[in-house]
């Protein structure tokens, strides 16, 4: 990985590179040209270089009527980084074709393709996905580092959840991560995986597509294989003698059956499900018809979680907090908050990366009880809450009381509307 203090003279070449490119694109490519320095060429590399070198998660190259304009996805956001001609964007898609082993000659069809490149000797593989559209075609490339760059203990688990956590994964069961799309589960599971990667443990995972490679796990992509069907995979997996097994997400009823009758084999199983919350996961897999004594004896533990921008510590700024702001959050008049601004620090955008936010649920015995015996979703969370569980939302609000994150951060941790400013 490339040092820090290397990395404004890179961003800087790469800058000058991509310039250069769109430059020739305008002039218009030469008739003779070596084609390894073609401009659809150079462009390629130098983006896919600078999305990995600023920790862009996602390059969208957009065409609209005059032009194309690129943006990468940067703490969870949309930044236009540039716009290209559009005489240039033909070459462009079928060189990304091309090294994503794509049909190069087809265009009006959706397709998915993968590449991978290595840049200052981290591997990176990006996926690719083209979607026509009446202006052209639309293509968005996500690209991670081969190996999962996160540890266990860099998760941000407060000590009392980290030890719910620790409790969880050293025993079998069904552990669940819950959260929306882009909440940073896959990343979860990567960290857990490479903590239990063992000799003396056999794990296996089948992954739609496989996000991480982990060292020592057996992993499936069921991307590379058009034939094989998640479920029919999850039937094979017991043959393959696992001791820790990892699924993709469920997503029907089939799979949820699969899922905890393998955790009630006496694996132990972790795998991702959409819920608002921890408690919800319970009447989530009720609804994918899950009966409650089996889900009650294969659930070890749900984490629920969010990921959240934080503040730049260099320009965040102090300001009392509005009438509206006190009621929401139950603090006197004269209670102080951050905000963002900007500086050089963070390029401008007041934020210095996300953060996860969790909401750990570890099922106890009272718990279980309560999911055998029908109890509704509030009375599972009262049991939960009496027995230790930390609400999201009450996590969230000390976060924001820290000056961590801002009042915008504290309503999409808790999924509740921004108060509106008050005059």
């Amino acid at each position: 990985m490339i040092k820090e203090e290397l990395k404004p003279n890179e961003l800087k070449r790469l800058d000058e590179e991509i310039a250069d490119a769109v430059r020739r694109i305008k002039e218009g490519a030469p008739k003779q040209y070596i084609p390894e320095e073609a401009p659809a060429v150079l462009l390629t590399e130098a983006l896919l270089r600078k999305a990995a070198l600023i920790g862009a998660s996602d390059i969208h190259l957009t065409p609209t009527e005059e032009d194309v304009r690129v943006r990468f996805r940067l703490d969870g956001e949309l930044e236009e980084v540039l716009r290209i001609p559009r005489s240039g964007y033909r070459a462009l898609c079928t060189r990304l074709k091309v090294l994503a082993d794509m049909n190069a000659a087809q265009s009006r069809l959706p397709q998915n393709g993968s590449l991978s490149f290595s840049y200052f000797g981290e591997e990176y593989d990006v996926r690719l996905s083209s979607f026509p559209t009446v202006l052209g075609e639309n293509f968005v490339l996500r690209s991670l580092p081969r190996s999962c760059p996160y540890s266990r203990e860099q998760l941000g688990f407060l000590p009392e959840e980290e030890s719910a956590v620790r409790r969880m994964l050293s025993r079998p069961g069904l552990v669940l991560i819950t959260g929306p799309t882009g909440s940073g589960k896959s990343t979860t599971l990567a960290c857990f995986l490479k903590e239990l990667s063992s000799k003396s443990q056999n794990i296996v995972t089948v992954e739609d597509p496989v996000e991480y490679r982990i060292e020592g796990v057996e992993q499936l992509s069921l991307s590379s294989c058009r034939a094989l069907t998640l479920e029919n995979a999850l039937k094979d997996v017991l043959r393959q003698d696992p001791d820790i097994i990892m699924t993709g997400e469920i997503r029907d009823e089939e799979t949820a059956g699969l899922t905890v009758r393998m955790a009630l084999t006496g694996k132990l199983v972790l795998t991702t499900l959409h819920t608002a919350g921890a408690v919800g996961a319970v009447q989530r897999m009720r609804d994918l018809g899950i009966k409650d004594a089996f889900l009650a004896d294969a659930l070890s533990g749900v984490i629920s979680q969010r990921l959240v921008k934080r503040l730049c510590p260099y320009c965040r700024t102090s300001v009392p907090t509005t009438p509206g702001e006190q009621v929401l959050l139950g603090v006197p008049k004269g209670t102080m908050r951050s905000r963002a601004a900007s500086c050089e620090k963070c390029s401008g955008r007041g934020s210095a990366g996300r953060f996860a936010v969790h909401e750990v649920l570890e099922v106890t015995d009272s718990f279980r009880e309560g999911i055998r015996t029908g109890r509704s979703t509030s009375e599972l969370s009262a049991i939960a809450f009496a027995e230790g569980m930390k609400p999201m939302r009450e996590r969230a609000r000390g976060l924001l009381l820290k000056g961590e994150i801002d009042m915008e951060g504290y309503c999409s941790i808790c999924g509740i509307p921004v108060p509106q400013k008050e005059e």
